[in-house]
């Protein structure tokens, strides 16, 4: 099973392979930030299903913007 550290502290959802490395990382941020609370919880099946999707949908993003950004070929050219 995995954890996810909740902070409104970071970025992102840290995913941890040991609910004691999450709970360290989150007393870090505890410590560190007191008015903050940060706590891991047990990572839900959703949680990979979506990564995955995410994934598909942010590599299909990057393609069209590096197609979009290809210098034109000469038969897409225009002559008037």
């Amino acid at each position: 099973m995995k954890f996810l550290l909740l902070s409104v502290m970071l970025a992102g959802q840290p995913l941890y392979d040991t609910e004691a490395t999450c709970t360290k990382a989150a007393t870090v941020i505890n410590d560190s930030y007191p008015e903050q609370k940060s706590i891991c919880i047990p990572a839900p099946t959703v949680y990979f299903e979506q990564n995955q999707e995410d994934k598909a949908f942010n590599n299909f993003y990057d393609l069209i913007i590096k197609l979009r950004n290809l210098p034109p070929k000469e038969v897409d050219i225009l002559e008037e």
